[in-house]
């Protein structure tokens, strides 16, 4: 009887998640190219915080590792740095997301999602969005962040 509990729960222990990892989300970067006149700084700043909002919503656990923290430890911003600062916050990933603005219709984010610990490259995934609103960031960063759950 013995054997066959012991089989029992070993096959309960397959059918339980693995624990997920930790994601440590640092704040997007920013790229305009383009050219436009009018000064958006104020709405790029509040798309790219609602952008690393949503991600750090969608994707679980994770830790968000602020501009200010950043600024205090990592001067200058090497890599080896943030990995650190990321290691420190018990995150075993990274996610590193640059945002290029290349018209109001078009607009690129471009992810890196390392290991903490080693630097290892997990994925490099890409997506373009349309539009220059907050609807549209809000769109693209739940798309972002569904594609990037399985990883």
């Amino acid at each position: 009887m013995r054997s066959v509990q012991m089989a029992a729960l070993l096959w309960l222990g397959t059918l339980v998640p693995a624990t997920a990892e930790t994601l440590a989300i640092f704040p997007p970067k920013f790229l305009d190219t383009s050219h436009e006149v009018r000064d958006q700084s104020v709405d790029h700043q509040r798309r790219l915080d609602l952008l690393a909002e949503t991600l750090n919503d969608e994707l679980t656990p994770s830790v968000v590792i602020g501009r200010p923290q950043i600024a205090a430890t990592c001067t200058p911003e090497t890599t080896d740095c943030l990995l650190s600062l990321a290691h420190e916050a018990q995150a075993e990933r990274s996610l590193f997301v640059v945002v290029q603005k290349t018209s109001t219709l078009i607009i690129q984010i471009f992810v890196t999602l390392v290991h903490s610990g080693t630097g290892q490259l997990i994925a490099s995934p890409s997506l373009n969005f349309r539009g220059d609103t907050d609807e549209s960031w809000h769109r693209a960063a739940r798309f972002l962040a569904r594609e990037l759950q399985d990883l």
